[in-house]
């Protein structure tokens, strides 16, 4: 019987090194053996490779939890159209885009033979793109263009993804083993700073009027540039010298890593996509919620504030997490993130059984333990991931189809949460009953339960 996660034919791995080892100007030879990175990483590799998430996650918080959920409300009359159905439509069509993108443009820099590097000429033109589309979709919001401002969302999504389906395929080239637990955490760390920072700029900006529109695109894409040239400068590759051309028979295997070969591969990318089912039932109705169940007058500040609360019991746990994985394990970790989350769901969903005038507060006490299980999952996510690789000579194509499992469940939670709120319509349009919401909670705490029960199949890593 053969191993698991063993390839019947040994790799044939090309050399992957970190940029502080040798010259970047100096070319990477195609072929040869490898272990991958060894060399360990300073304080600073770390920060720079890990603030790229900064800037994402800040975009991604600030656009998916306020900005996109604020101008439904305000676009919802123009079009005759409801919020969650505008909500669920622009998140759906844009994870669309996520599920094309990231594998092909990781078969395609596991190829790159351009002067800069593998990863980073996609990394720079992605985010580039993904600033020009930022305006593009203000524009298209102004007009009250739906069409125009779905297909705006798609535009950002794509560069994004381009930048994020080359980033990823970073990580395994210049993180040794025994860091990716460290670095991990570090991610962790600048996600969550990103994610609820977005949460609260968004909120804030939001919260003093639509004109606030623009200047809150403005910052997220300033935020966004900026971390990446920090990250581009501060990890620098080496050259790949040749590489195979990519040909059409390839195409397959950009989407497709065989789970009877890789069992391992497959537990990891499946969890995942149950724990990303459950926050993204979520996420597109936290407004929403705020304002129908919890009953806060102004509920873009409400959701600023509750970013803020998030991030006290998420931070302490994305820094201890991930280094203690590399000592305890990962599937340990991961386990007791995915209890907690599944029940903090079921916390959220009783919310609406107090009397009003408590829910503010109680809703904000469920945040720091919400924090405390999204701060500990993503702790170590990333090294998990990179600990079941098949293979280091494809990790950019690799990461590209573990990716998916974040993206695909992104075109069918929102819209799910969209179709499951609008089946509790308050009549005359105001809002949503709590029942609805109650529903997408306990959903949501399913699938975090499934996360955590299944981790344990994974048997090659800790």
């Amino acid at each position: 019987m053969a191993e698991p996660n063993k390839a019947a034919t040994p790799d044939k791995r090309t050399p992957h090194l970190p940029g502080d080892l040798l010259a970047e100007s100096e070319p990477l030879p195609a072929g040869g053996e490898s272990d991958g990175p060894g060399k360990k990483l300073s304080l600073w590799r770390h920060l720079a490779l890990s603030s790229f998430w900064l800037g994402n996650n800040l975009h991604w918080g600030a656009l998916t939890m306020v900005i996109l959920q604020s101008q439904a409300i305000r676009m919802s009359g123009a079009v005759d159209v409801t919020e969650v159905k505008i909500t669920g439509w622009t998140l759906g069509a844009g994870a669309i885009v996520g599920a094309l993108v990231p594998p092909l443009v990781g078969a395609f820099s596991d190829r790159c033979t351009l002067p800069l590097g593998r990863r980073r000429p996609f990394v720079l033109a992605g985010t580039l793109l993904n600033l020009i589309a930022l305006f593009i979709f203000y524009f298209a919001f102004q007009a009250k263009n739906l069409p125009g401002y779905i297909a705006a969302w798609m535009l950002i999504g794509l560069g994004n993804n381009i930048a994020v389906g080359a980033f990823s395929g970073i990580i395994p080239d210049v993180v040794p083993k025994g860091e990716r637990g460290l670095a991990s955490s570090w991610m962790a760390t600048m996600q969550q700073f990103g994610t609820i920072g977005g949460f609260i700029i968004g909120g804030m900006l939001m919260a003093k009027g639509k004109e606030q529109d623009l200047i809150a695109i403005t910052a997220i894409a300033a935020a966004l540039g900026l971390v990446t040239l920090i990250t581009t400068a501060g990890t620098p590759e080496r050259r790949l010298e040749k590489a195979e051309p990519f040909r059409l028979s390839d195409l397959k295997e950009c989407f497709w890593v065989d789970p009877r070969q890789y069992p391992d591969f497959g537990w990891v990318w499946i969890t995942r996509a149950f724990f990303t089912i459950g926050w993204f039932l979520i996420q597109p109705i936290l407004l929403f919620f705020m304002r129908d169940v919890i009953r806060t007058p102004d509920p873009s500040s409400a959701v600023s504030m509750l970013g803020g609360i998030v991030l006290i019991g998420a931070i302490p746990a994305g820094i201890a997490g991930g280094a203690l994985s590399d000592r305890l394990g990962r599937k340990r970790i991961i386990f007791i993130a995915a209890m907690v989350m599944a029940v903090t769901c079921l916390l959220f969903a009783g919310l609406g059984l107090l009397p009003p005038e408590n829910r503010l507060a109680a809703v904000y006490g469920v945040a720091i333990l919400w924090g405390f299980g999204y701060g500990t999952y993503l702790s170590v996510d990333w090294a998990l991931g990179t600990d079941v690789l098949p293979s280091q000579d494809d990790a950019g194509k690799d990461m590209g189809v573990w990716h998916l499992s974040m993206v695909i469940p992104q075109s069918i939670a929102p819209p799910l949460a969209g179709q499951i709120l609008g089946l509790f319509a308050v009549a005359g349009g105001q809002g949503y009953s709590i029942g609805g919401y109650a529903i997408i909670f306990v959903s949501a705490c399913v699938f975090m339960f499934l996360c955590g029960a299944l981790i344990f199949k994974v048997k090659k890593s800790r």
